[in-house]
């Protein structure tokens, strides 16, 4: 349940995708200035959404999405994933050969690989860097190092 500090939430649109406002939406609100948000927020750490530094409360953040029914982690995907019909100068459409929309990616591939590298850290393990440490002479022919090198890929990949 909200409390009264927060506005209610409708219930048929928890979990509804969001939505543009329209300008007339906007022109209803009426105007607001950049810092407005920021002295409308509270000042306690521990609750506050924003500290009375301006630093984000991350907890707060997160709660605010949950009750919201959105998972950042999922909303990236599908903002990545999202395709949009192409247009040409004029605002119209372009169309196939069969008279079909023809889509492309809604975010360019530059954004598109910068975020899953971004994304990457948090799903996959980092390699650690490891030290060799060798002792005598190695004088090896470059297939018998070629060999060496195969077998030991072959046993790493047995142990994964």
């Amino acid at each position: 349940m909200a409390s009264k500090s927060q506005p209610q939430r409708l219930a048929e649109l928890n979990g509804a995708p969001p939505v543009l406002a329209s300008s007339a939406d906007l022109e209803s609100a009426g105007p607001r200035t950049g810092d407005t948000y920021m002295k409308g927020r509270s000042v306690d750490h521990k609750r506050g959404a924003i500290d009375g530094r301006g630093r984000i409360n991350l907890r707060a953040v997160a709660e605010a999405c949950i009750e919201e029914g959105l998972d950042p982690a999922v909303e990236i995907v599908k903002a990545l994933k999202r395709r949009i019909p192409k247009v040409m100068g004029n605002g119209m459409p372009v169309l196939d050969e069969n008279g079909e929309p023809v889509y492309q990616d809604a975010v360019d591939q530059d954004t598109k690989l910068r975020t899953l590298n971004e994304l990457l850290q948090y799903t996959q393990p980092k390699l650690k860097a490891v030290e060799v440490k060798l002792n005598g002479n190695l004088e090896l022919s470059s297939e018998q190092l070629d060999q060496r090198l195969a077998s030991l890929i072959a046993k790493a990949a047995k142990s994964a």
